[in-house]
């Protein structure tokens, strides 16, 4: 049989009983669906569902979950009696000097027969005011009249649902952040910043001083009490001076901590304080700009009459440093910086059209603000230029290529962000994704950047929190509990791969100068060669476009240019003019050598390679490497168990080494095997033993040996390898291929020579081994490195 809930009676019931304290859940009996456990939750936190019927100030409490019963005597019934049902009182006033209190009542929805409030003689209305005091601390006392309360300080008749913020308004001590004054509430602190610290920007200064006056007196202002929300957050001022006596003031109209002001200056305060700043923003900047940050951002921007500010003395613009919101607004504590970028109104910068190149003139504020990622935060990024051509009226963006192009590198270099369609990238975070180390990616880029950002936004998060929980203490007077909104949820970085496409960009931006840097690199020793594993990588619709990839390269392992071709060889005039036309325009010399991995020489006389590299009377030379493999073909394997052994032999028959150099490998390695053997003197055998390729790679050079001999030596060879076999009877060498690989190659023995007075070997540092430096040497021989 199909199992079926309860109906929406059965529960509905159930929480009517609850509600009047009939009924009470057990452990694990409460609803199971979502609806009715939001019902429960509403009741809970109902004000009647306590024992409580009244609030502090002696009001009645009302129902806000509609399951409590109301009687028929106007009362609501709950687990605590019968709570009568009142009417809501207005605000009302007090008069001093006549002793009488007005207020103004309004008939409550529940008694529609019921009147209004009579004041005088004691008449009665719809409102019950709780009578007696409150002592706390001396002799501190609240006096609750209807829902008014008398402040104990000033004696104000302030509503009980503002009363903590009276306080907090006007008595409280406050501290400025910027001088470290003491003033009494925040609209204290607020009169003193404009007073103080703000005064200079709003209020210009007199040519000439005022007269002094004989008798200055400020009169107090009447304070009412505040309303549910306000209007402006800027400070209330006083009234103009006056030479006159006043009269007395009354008692309840105690004067606020304010600052005076002339007539004049007055007047421009308050019409500064009423300037809709918001206004003057563009709607994409409303729409991007935070709420907290509008208001502060269009006053670095506009003057109060809503013209562009002309005069800009810095780019960057931080948050001010005003008084914190009361009550607490999570978006005060997330607020951004601010640059502006105005090359032309800040530095003078005269910029020319990139279509016509007429001179362009600022056409007022950039419409497109941008929100950047720095390290640990964001900031907005406002072109405070917006240039338009004089001539073609085409407006350019002021971060545009065009426009930064046209700017000096000091001043081009504060320009922070690399720019994409909608958001930026600061450049320190670019500096992140410029190493190229193991496990050092853009992923890893993305993930640290976010943290740092997550760690931020949870400090200011904690911030507000604990205002509010400052302020919540703050308004312990008031009837209800103070509504905070929760903080302001965290906004994740985009992907990777945006970060990816920023360092694209800003390697774009860079390449001019990334040409100039390869084009002026140079070289007395070149090496050709052209290889395969580049072409091989190559992928989608170019996968078959290219066959060969030839480079260009120097004595130092730099690549002077490179070209994709689909033939070895083919193309490569246009690469080696180039190289040509390099030099002569930086006035260089012709190369002493260049290497080549084939084409070396010619029955003609002369080679295809000089023949590209015409006019150089450089010389050619084999690559000794591309030599050696030649001999490859003559075997009958490269996985041949003799292989390793075979290509070591040719190589010592066709390179020597110096032996000074191992001379004094030996010596250094000789007292070390002292060292680490108790002073025994090791055997030559040994001492070679020690000695690693290596080691005598590193510290040891080597040259070529003469035609005869190595011609010599390398028949020497091929007749001792020339019937070897391993154990199954493979021969090593195929006689037939290596006799015709034999007889080709030695016409290529003259083109492996070193070339005399050329040095091909650098030394870059020194290395002690047993108390003796030897050399760290760097061959320019080989063009290995240019695959």
């Amino acid at each position: 049989m199909t199992k079926t809930g309860k109906p929406d009676s059965y529960w509905r019931d159930l929480c009517f009983k609850y509600a009047n304290g009939q009924f009470h859940f057990s452990t694990g009996k409460r609803p199971g669906a979502k609806k009715w456990k939001k019902v429960l939750e509403r009741i809970d936190s109902c004000p009647l569902h306590t024992s409580h019927t009244k609030d502090l100030f002696g009001r009645s409490l009302q129902c806000s979950c509609g399951f409590h019963k109301i009687s028929e005597v106007g009362g609501v019934e709950t687990e605590a009696g019968r709570v009568p049902v009142s009417t809501e009182a207005k605000r009302g006033g007090i008069e001093a000097g006549g002793g009488q209190v007005y207020t103004e009542a309004r008939r409550d929805s529940t008694d529609p027969e019921r009147g209004g409030t009579e004041a005088g003689g004691g008449g009665r209305g719809g409102t019950e005011a709780g009578a007696g005091g409150t002592e706390a601390g001396a002799a501190a006392s609240v006096a609750v009249t209807g829902q008014e309360v008398q402040c104990y300080k000033c004696n104000q008749l302030v509503e009980g649902e503002h009363f903590s913020e009276h306080l907090s308004d006007h008595h409280t001590d406050e501290t400025c952040d910027t001088c470290g004054a003491m003033v009494q509430g925040t609209i204290g602190l607020l009169n003193h910043i404009q007073k103080v610290h703000y005064a200079a920007l709003v209020v210009p200064s007199p040519k000439k001083p005022l007269p002094p006056q004989k008798s200055t007196t400020l009169l107090p202002l009447k304070t009412t009490p505040l309303g549910p929300a306000r209007s402006s957050a800027m400070p209330c001022h006083s009234v103009p001076h006056s030479a006159t006596p006043h009269h007395s003031v009354p008692h309840s109209a105690t004067p606020r901590h304010s600052v005076s002001h002339t007539p004049h200056s007055t007047s421009q305060l308050q019409r500064y304080s009423a300037t809709n700043w918001r206004s003057f923003l563009p709607d994409q900047f409303r729409r991007v700009i935070q709420e907290a940050d509008q208001v502060w951002i269009a006053k670095c921007l506009y003057e109060p009459s809503g013209q562009l500010r002309q005069k800009l003395s810095a780019c960057w613009f931080h948050p001010p440093l005003e008084p914190k919101p009361s009550p607490p607004e999570p978006g005060w504590y997330h607020r951004q910086r601010l640059f502006i970028w105005a090359p032309m109104r800040m530095w003078g910068i005269s910029l020319k059209c990139p279509q016509c190149s007429s001179k362009m003139n600022s056409s007022g504020i950039y419409r497109k603000v941008r929100e950047v990622i720095d390290v640990d935060s964001r900031y907005y990024l406002v072109g405070g230029d917006y240039p338009r051509c004089s001539r073609c009226s085409q407006p350019v963006c002021p971060w545009s290529q065009d426009i930064l192009s046209q700017i000096d590198v000091s001043n081009r270099s504060m320009f922070p962000a690399v720019l994409t369609t909608q958001l930026a990238l600061d450049r320190k975070c670019m500096t992140f994704l410029k190493p190229r180390t193991c496990g050092y990616s853009s992923s890893y880029v993305q993930s640290a950047i976010e943290e740092a950002h997550s760690e931020e936004w949870t400090r200011q998060s904690i911030r507000y929190l604990a205002d509010c929980e400052r302020h919540k203490k703050m308004a312990s007077f008031a009837p209800s509990a103070a509504v905070h909104p929760p903080p302001l949820p965290f906004r994740p970085l985009p992907l990777a791969q945006w970060f990816e496409t920023v360092h694209s960009n800003d390697i774009l931006s860079h390449v001019d100068e990334m040409k100039g840097v390869i084009t002026s690199t140079y070289g007395r020793i070149l090496k050709m060669d052209s290889t395969k594993k580049i072409t091989k990588k190559l992928a989608g619709e170019i996968g078959d476009s290219a066959a060969w990839m030839s480079n260009i390269g120097n004595e130092f392992g730099q690549v002077l240019n490179s070209v994709l071709t689909t033939g070895e060889g083919a193309g490569l005039e246009e690469l080696c003019q180039g190289i040509m036309t390099r030099y002569k325009n930086a006035g260089q010399a012709e190369p002493d050598v260049i290497y080549v991995d084939r084409d070396c020489c010619s029955q003609s006389g002369v080679s295809p390679v000089s023949r590209l590299f015409r006019p150089w009377k450089s010389a050619v030379r084999l690559d000794s490497f591309h030599f050696m493999r030649r001999f490859n073909c003559g075997l009958t394997t490269e996985h041949h168990p003799l292989y390793g052994t075979f290509c070591a032999k040719l190589s010592s028959c066709v390179f020597e080494w110096d032996q000074d150099d191992v001379q004094r490998l030996k010596e250094a390695k000789r007292v070390e095997w002292k060292h680490s053997h108790s002073g025994r003197t090791p055997t030559e055998a040994q001492l070679l033993a020690t000695i690693s390729p290596g080691e005598l790679k590193r510290h040891c050079r080597r040259r070529m040996r003469g035609v005869e001999e190595m011609r010599r030596m390398i028949a020497g060879l091929l007749e001792s390898v020339w019937d070897l076999a391993d154990t199954t009877g493979l021969r090593l060498v195929n006689h037939e291929s290596m006799r015709h690989v034999w007889e080709v190659q030695q016409k290529h023995l003259d083109c492996l020579q070193d070339l005399p007075g050329v040095a091909l070997y650098t030394k870059v540092g020194t290395l002690q081994k047993g108390g003796k430096d030897l050399d760290i040497l760097r061959c320019a021989r080989g063009s290995s490195s240019l695959h």
